[in-house]
């Protein structure tokens, strides 16, 4: 496939750094690149530390309290971390996440410990996933939770809307996304960038993930995800009947 050789050609120079993955949940397209690859979350796992709360409150039979609610919005749409380790706390930390993901079918994600939620690993398998069943009416998240979830996936802060969504076109209808940086002080300050969304148009409805590490600066691993992610789409685009 066209699109999958551009974008395995861009990522290649890369190395090991980056990982690939998209599926058009319309035409059953998929890309897959070093998906398989473990890389640390950075803020992405807030996307899972959500759904692993709205799983555990449908166990329950209780929705999301006000204070919850107020929590769950400034982690996705303003990426707070105060907001991310409070709802860390209240599904249990590591063993919380892992039991979820286990429902949820992510068996190449290890969460952190000690408090770091960030450190969790994944793949872009994983990641994807993770993408499948909030965007699916069959599996273990109900519609309110879906629905709940892209909700605030789709309000991200405009600052924090670079990564997949740079691969929307005009005539994108909805466009969903929560991206990760974190500086890695164990690789000498370099950066981890992770971008995860959906991007729904006439035709196409792609979910896509871009995992990478090493870059020297925030903004050449912005313009790694963002490349990826538009060589891609474009691609498919083109290729479409």
């Amino acid at each position: 496939m066209a699109a999958r050789a551009q974008v395995a050609a861009y990522l290649a120079q890369y190395s090991s750094h980056a990982s690939f993955a998209l599926l058009d949940r319309v035409t059953g397209e998929k890309i897959l690149y070093q998906e398989s690859h473990a890389f640390e979350t950075g803020s992405i796992v807030k996307v899972d530390i959500l759904a692993a709360l709205l799983w555990q409150e449908q166990q329950s039979g209780t929705g999301l309290s006000p204070a919850q609610q107020q929590l769950a919005t400034k982690m996705i749409t303003e990426s707070d971390n105060d907001a991310a380790s409070a709802l860390w706390n209240q599904i249990g930390e590591e063993s919380g996440l892992a039991q979820a993901d286990a429902v949820f079918g992510l068996t190449e994600t290890s969460p952190g410990t000690n408090g770091y939620w960030g450190l969790t690993t994944t793949t872009a398998t994983d990641q994807l996933r993770l993408l499948e069943l909030i965007a699916d009416p069959a599996g273990p998240l109900n519609a309110d939770s879906r629905a709940y979830l892209l909700g605030l996936m789709s309000q991200v802060d405009g600052e924090q809307r670079w990564g997949v969504p740079d691969a929307a076109a005009g005539r994108a209808t909805e466009v969903y996304v929560k991206n990760g940086w974190l500086a890695r002080t164990t690789d000498d300050d370099r950066w981890i960038i992770n971008s995860i969304g959906r991007i729904v148009e006439p035709g196409h409805d792609w979910l896509i993930v871009v995992l990478s590490n090493d870059n020297a600066t925030q903004d050449s691993g912005i313009r790694l995800v963002q490349h990826a992610a538009d060589l891609a789409v474009q691609n498919l685009r083109t290729a479409a009947p």
